[in-house]
Protein backbone atom coordinates (compact mmCIF):
# COMPACT_ATOMS: atom_id res chain seq x y z
CA UNK A 1 0.00 0.00 0.00
CA UNK A 2 1.50 3.40 -1.00
CA UNK A 3 1.45 6.41 1.32
CA UNK A 4 -1.54 8.04 -0.43
CA UNK A 5 -3.71 4.95 -0.05
CA UNK A 6 -2.60 4.68 3.58
CA UNK A 7 -3.75 8.23 4.33
CA UNK A 8 -7.09 7.58 2.62
CA UNK A 9 -7.65 4.43 4.67
CA UNK A 10 -6.76 6.21 7.93
CA UNK A 11 -9.08 9.11 7.12
CA UNK A 12 -11.92 6.73 6.19
CA UNK A 13 -11.51 4.78 9.42
CA UNK A 14 -11.48 7.99 11.47
CA UNK A 15 -14.57 9.28 9.64
CA UNK A 16 -16.41 5.99 10.18
CA UNK A 17 -15.63 5.93 13.91
CA UNK A 18 -16.60 9.58 14.31
CA UNK A 19 -19.96 8.92 12.66
CA UNK A 20 -20.62 5.68 14.53
CA UNK A 21 -19.97 7.19 17.98
CA UNK A 22 -22.26 9.83 19.43
CA UNK A 23 -20.24 13.05 19.55
CA UNK A 24 -21.85 13.96 22.89
CA UNK A 25 -19.84 11.07 24.32
CA UNK A 26 -16.66 10.92 22.25
CA UNK A 27 -16.44 14.71 22.18
CA UNK A 28 -17.78 16.53 25.23
CA UNK A 29 -20.88 18.55 24.40
CA UNK A 30 -23.51 19.74 26.84
CA UNK A 31 -27.26 19.72 26.32
CA UNK A 32 -27.42 23.41 25.49
CA UNK A 33 -24.97 22.95 22.64
CA UNK A 34 -26.95 19.97 21.42
CA UNK A 35 -30.16 22.03 21.45
CA UNK A 36 -28.45 24.86 19.54
CA UNK A 37 -27.32 22.39 16.89
CA UNK A 38 -30.92 21.33 16.31
CA UNK A 39 -32.58 22.43 13.10
CA UNK A 40 -35.64 23.61 15.00
CA UNK A 41 -35.93 25.79 18.07
CA UNK A 42 -39.59 24.88 18.69
CA UNK A 43 -38.96 21.98 21.04
CA UNK A 44 -41.60 19.33 21.59
CA UNK A 45 -42.27 17.91 25.05
CA UNK A 46 -41.21 14.51 26.36
CA UNK A 47 -43.32 12.92 29.09
CA UNK A 48 -40.81 11.61 31.66
CA UNK A 49 -40.48 10.98 35.39
CA UNK A 50 -38.25 8.93 37.69
CA UNK A 51 -38.58 6.54 40.64
CA UNK A 52 -36.22 4.59 42.83
CA UNK A 53 -36.40 0.80 42.63
CA UNK A 54 -38.27 -0.95 45.42
CA UNK A 55 -36.17 -0.95 48.58
CA UNK A 56 -33.15 0.65 46.90
CA UNK A 57 -31.44 4.03 47.16
CA UNK A 58 -28.84 3.26 44.50
CA UNK A 59 -31.01 2.10 41.58
CA UNK A 60 -33.37 4.53 39.88
CA UNK A 61 -35.66 4.15 36.89
CA UNK A 62 -36.21 7.07 34.53
CA UNK A 63 -39.48 6.41 32.71
CA UNK A 64 -40.46 8.13 29.48
CA UNK A 65 -43.18 7.90 26.86
CA UNK A 66 -41.66 7.59 23.37
CA UNK A 67 -44.01 9.01 20.78
CA UNK A 68 -44.48 7.08 17.56
CA UNK A 69 -41.44 7.61 15.37
CA UNK A 70 -39.16 8.67 18.25
CA UNK A 71 -35.47 8.21 17.41
CA UNK A 72 -32.10 9.10 18.94
CA UNK A 73 -33.42 8.82 22.52
CA UNK A 74 -30.92 10.32 24.99
CA UNK A 75 -30.45 10.62 28.74
CA UNK A 76 -28.78 13.75 30.16
CA UNK A 77 -27.72 14.44 33.72
CA UNK A 78 -26.54 17.64 35.41
CA UNK A 79 -23.09 18.07 36.90
CA UNK A 80 -24.57 18.65 40.35
CA UNK A 81 -27.86 18.97 42.17
CA UNK A 82 -26.85 22.48 43.24
CA UNK A 83 -27.26 24.05 39.80
CA UNK A 84 -29.97 25.88 37.94
CA UNK A 85 -31.92 22.94 36.51
CA UNK A 86 -33.13 25.13 33.64
CA UNK A 87 -29.59 25.97 32.52
CA UNK A 88 -29.06 23.19 30.00
CA UNK A 89 -25.34 23.85 29.73
CA UNK A 90 -25.10 21.98 33.07
CA UNK A 91 -26.28 18.70 31.54
CA UNK A 92 -24.03 16.06 29.99
CA UNK A 93 -25.16 12.97 28.16
CA UNK A 94 -24.79 9.56 29.82
CA UNK A 95 -25.25 6.12 28.32
CA UNK A 96 -27.61 3.94 30.40
CA UNK A 97 -29.32 0.61 29.83
CA UNK A 98 -32.88 0.93 28.52
CA UNK A 99 -35.82 -1.48 28.56
CA UNK A 100 -39.51 -1.63 27.66
CA UNK A 101 -42.20 -1.43 30.34
CA UNK A 102 -45.99 -1.69 30.19
CA UNK A 103 -45.83 -3.72 27.02
CA UNK A 104 -43.46 -1.23 25.38
CA UNK A 105 -45.81 1.72 25.70
CA UNK A 106 -43.23 3.30 28.00
CA UNK A 107 -39.51 2.74 28.30
CA UNK A 108 -37.11 3.35 31.14
CA UNK A 109 -33.42 3.98 31.72
CA UNK A 110 -31.78 2.23 34.69
CA UNK A 111 -29.39 4.40 36.70
CA UNK A 112 -27.07 2.76 39.26
CA UNK A 113 -25.91 5.64 41.44
CA UNK A 114 -26.77 6.62 45.00
CA UNK A 115 -26.10 10.34 44.39
CA UNK A 116 -29.05 12.61 43.64
CA UNK A 117 -29.12 14.91 40.64
CA UNK A 118 -31.17 16.59 37.94
CA UNK A 119 -31.78 14.72 34.69
CA UNK A 120 -33.90 14.85 31.55
CA UNK A 121 -34.71 12.94 28.35
CA UNK A 122 -34.55 13.98 24.71
CA UNK A 123 -35.47 12.35 21.41
CA UNK A 124 -36.28 13.34 17.85
CA UNK A 125 -39.53 12.86 15.95
CA UNK A 126 -39.41 13.59 12.22
CA UNK A 127 -36.25 15.63 12.70
CA UNK A 128 -37.76 17.75 15.48
CA UNK A 129 -36.04 17.72 18.89
CA UNK A 130 -38.21 16.88 21.90
CA UNK A 131 -37.13 17.47 25.50
CA UNK A 132 -38.61 16.57 28.90
CA UNK A 133 -38.88 18.92 31.84
CA UNK A 134 -36.07 18.53 34.41
CA UNK A 135 -36.49 15.55 36.71
CA UNK A 136 -35.14 15.73 40.23
CA UNK A 137 -33.79 12.39 41.42
CA UNK A 138 -34.60 11.87 45.13
CA UNK A 139 -33.48 8.26 45.48
CA UNK A 140 -31.70 8.89 48.81
CA UNK A 141 -33.78 11.58 50.53
CA UNK A 142 -37.27 10.46 49.41
CA UNK A 143 -37.09 6.93 48.09
CA UNK A 144 -40.16 5.77 46.19
CA UNK A 145 -42.62 3.73 48.24
CA UNK A 146 -43.83 0.57 46.44
CA UNK A 147 -47.01 -1.08 47.71
CA UNK A 148 -50.16 -2.96 46.65
CA UNK A 149 -52.60 -1.01 48.82
CA UNK A 150 -55.48 -0.08 46.55
CA UNK A 151 -59.20 -0.71 46.79
CA UNK A 152 -60.61 -2.26 43.62
CA UNK A 153 -64.38 -2.21 43.27
CA UNK A 154 -66.62 -3.41 40.47
CA UNK A 155 -69.68 -1.13 40.24
CA UNK A 156 -70.12 -2.77 36.87
CA UNK A 157 -68.75 -6.20 35.99
CA UNK A 158 -66.05 -5.08 33.53
CA UNK A 159 -65.42 -1.49 34.60
CA UNK A 160 -63.48 -1.59 37.86
CA UNK A 161 -62.96 1.47 40.00
CA UNK A 162 -59.61 2.01 41.71
CA UNK A 163 -59.37 4.02 44.91
CA UNK A 164 -56.12 4.77 46.76
CA UNK A 165 -54.62 7.15 49.29
CA UNK A 166 -51.29 8.98 49.49
CA UNK A 167 -50.51 6.77 52.50
CA UNK A 168 -48.97 9.64 54.42
CA UNK A 169 -46.76 10.74 51.53
CA UNK A 170 -46.76 14.44 50.68
CA UNK A 171 -45.98 16.20 47.43
CA UNK A 172 -48.05 14.26 44.89
CA UNK A 173 -49.30 16.70 42.25
CA UNK A 174 -50.65 14.22 39.71
CA UNK A 175 -51.38 10.50 39.46
CA UNK A 176 -50.53 8.26 36.51
CA UNK A 177 -52.51 5.05 36.07
CA UNK A 178 -51.68 2.18 33.72
CA UNK A 179 -53.77 -0.93 33.02
CA UNK A 180 -52.02 -3.89 31.38
CA UNK A 181 -52.75 -7.55 30.81
CA UNK A 182 -50.77 -9.47 33.40
CA UNK A 183 -49.76 -12.53 31.38
CA UNK A 184 -48.53 -10.87 28.18
CA UNK A 185 -48.09 -7.35 29.62
CA UNK A 186 -50.20 -5.91 26.81
CA UNK A 187 -50.87 -2.19 27.33
CA UNK A 188 -54.53 -1.19 27.59
CA UNK A 189 -54.73 2.29 29.09
CA UNK A 190 -52.58 5.10 30.50
CA UNK A 191 -54.22 8.10 32.15
CA UNK A 192 -53.45 11.04 34.45
CA UNK A 193 -55.72 12.41 37.17
CA UNK A 194 -55.51 14.88 40.03
CA UNK A 195 -57.86 12.66 42.03
CA UNK A 196 -57.00 9.52 43.99
CA UNK A 197 -59.51 7.42 42.11
CA UNK A 198 -60.12 6.21 38.58
CA UNK A 199 -62.90 4.24 36.91
CA UNK A 200 -61.83 2.26 33.88
CA UNK A 201 -63.08 3.74 30.57
CA UNK A 202 -64.51 6.77 32.41
CA UNK A 203 -62.63 9.95 31.40
CA UNK A 204 -64.63 12.30 33.62
CA UNK A 205 -61.67 13.10 35.87
CA UNK A 206 -58.87 12.30 33.41
CA UNK A 207 -56.68 15.33 32.70
CA UNK A 208 -54.39 13.67 30.13
CA UNK A 209 -53.67 10.26 28.63
CA UNK A 210 -51.24 8.34 26.39
CA UNK A 211 -53.94 6.35 24.62
CA UNK A 212 -53.30 8.17 21.35
CA UNK A 213 -56.99 8.88 20.77
CA UNK A 214 -57.78 5.17 20.79
CA UNK A 215 -60.49 3.80 23.07
CA UNK A 216 -58.95 1.20 25.41
CA UNK A 217 -60.17 -2.36 24.96
CA UNK A 218 -62.93 -3.70 27.18
CA UNK A 219 -61.81 -6.03 29.92
CA UNK A 220 -62.51 -9.76 29.71
CA UNK A 221 -64.08 -11.80 32.49
CA UNK A 222 -61.73 -14.09 34.43
CA UNK A 223 -58.63 -12.61 32.79
CA UNK A 224 -55.86 -11.26 35.01
CA UNK A 225 -54.83 -7.61 34.72
CA UNK A 226 -52.31 -5.37 36.46
CA UNK A 227 -53.13 -1.93 37.83
CA UNK A 228 -50.19 0.45 38.30
CA UNK A 229 -50.45 3.90 39.85
CA UNK A 230 -47.63 6.42 40.23
CA UNK A 231 -47.92 9.49 42.44
CA UNK A 232 -45.74 12.16 40.84
CA UNK A 233 -44.41 15.38 42.37
CA UNK A 234 -44.09 18.74 40.66
CA UNK A 235 -40.41 18.07 39.93
CA UNK A 236 -41.30 14.75 38.22
CA UNK A 237 -40.19 12.43 41.01
CA UNK A 238 -42.42 9.43 41.73
CA UNK A 239 -43.16 9.35 45.46
CA UNK A 240 -45.51 6.36 45.43
CA UNK A 241 -46.04 3.31 43.22
CA UNK A 242 -49.02 1.00 43.70
CA UNK A 243 -49.22 -2.25 41.76
CA UNK A 244 -51.97 -4.83 42.19
CA UNK A 245 -53.43 -7.55 39.98
CA UNK A 246 -57.16 -7.99 39.53
CA UNK A 247 -59.56 -10.29 37.70
CA UNK A 248 -63.00 -9.05 36.59
CA UNK A 249 -66.02 -11.03 37.86
CA UNK A 250 -66.52 -11.37 41.59
CA UNK A 251 -67.54 -14.52 43.41
CA UNK A 252 -71.23 -13.64 43.42
CA UNK A 253 -71.20 -13.27 39.64
CA UNK A 254 -69.28 -16.54 39.30
CA UNK A 255 -71.84 -18.36 41.43
CA UNK A 256 -74.67 -16.85 39.37
CA UNK A 257 -73.38 -18.28 36.10
CA UNK A 258 -73.13 -21.70 37.79
CA UNK A 259 -76.55 -21.47 39.42
CA UNK A 260 -77.64 -24.76 37.83
CA UNK A 261 -74.87 -26.65 39.63
CA UNK A 262 -75.37 -28.22 43.05
CA UNK A 263 -73.36 -26.43 45.72
CA UNK A 264 -71.30 -28.60 48.09
CA UNK A 265 -68.99 -27.51 50.92
CA UNK A 266 -65.26 -27.74 50.26
CA UNK A 267 -62.87 -28.45 53.12
CA UNK A 268 -60.47 -25.51 53.45
CA UNK A 269 -58.63 -23.54 56.14
CA UNK A 270 -55.65 -21.19 56.40
CA UNK A 271 -52.51 -20.71 58.51
CA UNK A 272 -49.74 -18.13 58.62
CA UNK A 273 -46.14 -19.19 58.05
CA UNK A 274 -44.45 -15.81 58.61
CA UNK A 275 -45.32 -12.13 58.96
CA UNK A 276 -46.37 -11.86 55.32
CA UNK A 277 -46.95 -15.45 54.17
CA UNK A 278 -50.13 -17.47 54.64
CA UNK A 279 -51.04 -20.94 53.41
CA UNK A 280 -54.63 -21.62 52.34
CA UNK A 281 -55.11 -25.40 52.48
CA UNK A 282 -57.91 -27.25 50.71
CA UNK A 283 -58.90 -30.85 50.10
CA UNK A 284 -59.34 -31.48 46.33
CA UNK A 285 -61.60 -34.45 45.66
CA UNK A 286 -61.00 -36.83 42.77
CA UNK A 287 -61.85 -35.18 39.47
CA UNK A 288 -61.43 -31.63 40.76
CA UNK A 289 -61.05 -28.92 38.09
CA UNK A 290 -61.21 -25.12 37.79
CA UNK A 291 -59.74 -24.49 41.25
CA UNK A 292 -60.13 -20.83 42.26
CA UNK A 293 -59.11 -18.58 45.13
CA UNK A 294 -61.16 -15.52 46.13
CA UNK A 295 -60.57 -12.94 48.84
CA UNK A 296 -61.96 -9.68 50.17
CA UNK A 297 -60.19 -6.35 50.58
CA UNK A 298 -60.20 -6.68 54.38
CA UNK A 299 -61.78 -8.51 57.30
CA UNK A 300 -64.19 -5.65 58.00
CA UNK A 301 -66.67 -6.67 55.28
CA UNK A 302 -69.60 -9.06 55.59
CA UNK A 303 -67.99 -12.45 54.90
CA UNK A 304 -71.25 -13.78 53.46
CA UNK A 305 -71.54 -11.00 50.86
CA UNK A 306 -69.97 -12.83 47.93
CA UNK A 307 -69.88 -9.67 45.80
CA UNK A 308 -67.00 -8.53 48.05
CA UNK A 309 -64.79 -11.44 47.01
CA UNK A 310 -62.57 -11.02 43.98
CA UNK A 311 -60.51 -13.71 42.36
CA UNK A 312 -56.72 -13.75 42.68
CA UNK A 313 -54.16 -15.97 41.00
CA UNK A 314 -51.87 -17.46 43.64
CA UNK A 315 -49.24 -20.17 43.36
CA UNK A 316 -50.64 -23.60 44.24
CA UNK A 317 -48.84 -26.77 45.34
CA UNK A 318 -49.54 -30.28 46.60
CA UNK A 319 -48.81 -31.05 50.28
CA UNK A 320 -49.13 -34.10 52.56
CA UNK A 321 -48.42 -36.47 49.72
CA UNK A 322 -50.85 -34.69 47.41
CA UNK A 323 -53.87 -35.36 49.60
CA UNK A 324 -54.19 -31.63 50.21
CA UNK A 325 -53.16 -28.61 48.20
CA UNK A 326 -52.37 -25.11 49.37
CA UNK A 327 -52.18 -21.60 47.98
CA UNK A 328 -49.37 -19.29 49.09
CA UNK A 329 -50.52 -15.75 49.88
CA UNK A 330 -47.86 -13.06 50.36
CA UNK A 331 -49.62 -10.28 52.22
CA UNK A 332 -49.36 -9.01 55.78
CA UNK A 333 -52.99 -7.83 55.88
CA UNK A 334 -55.96 -9.92 56.94
CA UNK A 335 -58.94 -10.78 54.73
CA UNK A 336 -61.75 -13.25 54.18
CA UNK A 337 -61.08 -15.93 51.57
CA UNK A 338 -62.99 -18.71 49.84
CA UNK A 339 -61.90 -21.68 47.73
CA UNK A 340 -63.99 -23.10 44.88
CA UNK A 341 -63.61 -25.99 42.46
CA UNK A 342 -65.82 -27.98 40.12
CA UNK A 343 -66.48 -31.69 39.71
CA UNK A 344 -68.97 -32.33 36.92
CA UNK A 345 -72.30 -30.78 37.91
CA UNK A 346 -71.11 -30.05 41.44
CA UNK A 347 -69.62 -26.72 42.51
CA UNK A 348 -67.61 -26.96 45.73
CA UNK A 349 -67.30 -23.77 47.76
CA UNK A 350 -65.56 -23.53 51.10
CA UNK A 351 -67.00 -21.70 54.06
CA UNK A 352 -65.43 -18.26 54.54
CA UNK A 353 -61.89 -18.41 55.93
CA UNK A 354 -60.74 -15.52 58.08
CA UNK A 355 -57.06 -14.92 57.44
CA UNK A 356 -55.82 -13.52 60.75
CA UNK A 357 -52.15 -13.19 59.89
CA UNK A 358 -52.05 -9.69 61.35
CA UNK A 359 -54.07 -10.25 64.53
CA UNK A 360 -53.49 -13.91 65.51
CA UNK A 361 -50.59 -15.46 63.61
CA UNK A 362 -50.47 -19.25 63.71
CA UNK A 363 -48.34 -20.74 66.49
CA UNK A 364 -46.02 -23.51 65.27
CA UNK A 365 -44.72 -26.14 67.71
CA UNK A 366 -42.88 -29.46 67.66
CA UNK A 367 -42.44 -31.88 70.55
CA UNK A 368 -43.04 -29.44 73.42
CA UNK A 369 -46.83 -29.41 72.93
CA UNK A 370 -47.52 -33.09 72.20
CA UNK A 371 -47.00 -36.37 74.06
CA UNK A 372 -46.99 -39.83 72.47
CA UNK A 373 -48.21 -42.94 74.28
CA UNK A 374 -46.91 -46.18 72.67
CA UNK A 375 -48.40 -48.71 75.09
CA UNK A 376 -50.49 -50.33 72.32
CA UNK A 377 -48.25 -51.83 69.67
CA UNK A 378 -48.17 -49.82 66.40
CA UNK A 379 -51.16 -47.74 67.52
CA UNK A 380 -49.66 -44.70 69.24
CA UNK A 381 -51.90 -42.22 71.04
CA UNK A 382 -51.18 -38.51 70.62
CA UNK A 383 -52.24 -35.92 73.17
CA UNK A 384 -51.55 -32.22 72.75
CA UNK A 385 -52.21 -28.87 74.39
CA UNK A 386 -53.27 -25.54 72.90
CA UNK A 387 -50.99 -22.59 72.49
CA UNK A 388 -51.86 -19.09 73.69
CA UNK A 389 -54.92 -18.84 71.40
CA UNK A 390 -57.67 -20.84 73.14
CA UNK A 391 -60.19 -20.64 70.31
CA UNK A 392 -59.82 -24.07 68.74
CA UNK A 393 -63.16 -25.73 68.02
CA UNK A 394 -61.74 -28.75 66.19
CA UNK A 395 -58.42 -30.42 65.41
CA UNK A 396 -57.20 -31.90 62.16
CA UNK A 397 -54.68 -34.75 62.39
CA UNK A 398 -52.52 -35.92 59.46
CA UNK A 399 -50.07 -38.81 59.32
CA UNK A 400 -47.41 -39.23 56.62
CA UNK A 401 -44.56 -41.70 56.26
CA UNK A 402 -40.86 -40.90 55.96
CA UNK A 403 -41.19 -40.32 52.20
CA UNK A 404 -44.09 -37.91 52.66
CA UNK A 405 -46.87 -40.26 51.52
CA UNK A 406 -50.29 -39.61 53.03
CA UNK A 407 -51.57 -42.22 55.52
CA UNK A 408 -54.48 -40.73 57.46
CA UNK A 409 -56.42 -37.47 57.91
CA UNK A 410 -59.05 -37.05 60.64
CA UNK A 411 -60.93 -34.35 62.54
CA UNK A 412 -61.70 -34.44 66.26
CA UNK A 413 -63.00 -32.04 68.89
CA UNK A 414 -60.76 -33.73 71.48
CA UNK A 415 -57.09 -32.97 71.98
CA UNK A 416 -56.21 -36.63 71.63
CA UNK A 417 -56.19 -39.19 68.83
CA UNK A 418 -55.03 -42.77 68.49
CA UNK A 419 -53.76 -43.89 65.14
CA UNK A 420 -56.18 -46.25 63.37
CA UNK A 421 -58.95 -45.57 65.93
CA UNK A 422 -61.75 -43.37 64.58
CA UNK A 423 -64.02 -43.66 67.60
CA UNK A 424 -63.64 -39.98 68.54
CA UNK A 425 -63.44 -38.50 65.02
CA UNK A 426 -66.14 -36.22 63.61
CA UNK A 427 -65.02 -36.59 59.98
CA UNK A 428 -62.05 -37.69 57.89
CA UNK A 429 -60.52 -37.43 54.43
CA UNK A 430 -59.53 -41.08 54.17
CA UNK A 431 -60.76 -42.71 50.98
CA UNK A 432 -59.56 -46.10 52.23
CA UNK A 433 -58.47 -47.64 55.51
CA UNK A 434 -55.12 -46.24 56.67
CA UNK A 435 -52.25 -48.74 56.42
CA UNK A 436 -50.80 -50.30 59.55
CA UNK A 437 -47.62 -48.71 60.82
CA UNK A 438 -44.36 -50.60 60.30
CA UNK A 439 -42.29 -51.33 63.37
CA UNK A 440 -39.20 -49.13 63.78
CA UNK A 441 -40.14 -46.95 60.79
CA UNK A 442 -40.25 -43.15 60.98
CA UNK A 443 -43.47 -41.17 60.51
CA UNK A 444 -44.66 -37.59 60.91
CA UNK A 445 -47.67 -36.46 62.89
CA UNK A 446 -49.26 -33.06 62.19
CA UNK A 447 -52.16 -31.51 64.07
CA UNK A 448 -53.88 -28.21 63.32
CA UNK A 449 -56.10 -26.39 65.79
CA UNK A 450 -58.99 -24.76 63.90
CA UNK A 451 -61.27 -21.93 64.98
CA UNK A 452 -64.88 -21.63 63.81
CA UNK A 453 -63.78 -19.16 61.10
CA UNK A 454 -61.38 -21.79 59.68
CA UNK A 455 -58.19 -20.12 60.84
CA UNK A 456 -55.39 -22.36 62.10
CA UNK A 457 -54.35 -21.08 65.52
CA UNK A 458 -52.12 -24.05 66.33
CA UNK A 459 -49.78 -26.13 64.15
CA UNK A 460 -47.83 -29.02 65.72
CA UNK A 461 -45.52 -31.22 63.67
CA UNK A 462 -43.71 -34.14 65.30
CA UNK A 463 -41.70 -37.04 63.88
CA UNK A 464 -41.92 -40.41 65.67
CA UNK A 465 -40.76 -44.02 65.41
CA UNK A 466 -43.44 -46.72 65.32
CA UNK A 467 -43.15 -49.07 68.31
Amino acid sequence: MDFKLFLISVFASFFFLSCSEDNDVSVSRNLQEYIESSSTKDLGEVLAFAASASGSTSLSYIFYYPEKGATDIRYYEADSLDVDEKDFSNYKRQILAVENVFGGKLQRFSRSNSEENWCLITYEVNGKLHKSNPIRLKNATKSTIWTDKVTIEFPNKLTPQFIWTDQGITGNETYFQVITEEEEETFLSGTFTHDTFLKYLDTTNVVADINEEETPESLVEDKEYLFTMMGISEDNWVNLVIQETFIPRNLEEYLDIHSTKTIEVATAFAASASANLSYIYYYPLFGTSDMRYYETESTSVDENDFSKYRRKNLSDEAVFGGKLRRYSRTNSQGSWSIITFVIGDLLYKSNPIKIKIDEKPTEWFTDENVTIDTKERLKPTFTWIDGSHNENESYFQIFTNNTGDFLSGTFTVNKTFQYYDISNTISNINTENPPELIFDSEYKFTVMGLSTDNWVNLMIQQSFIAE
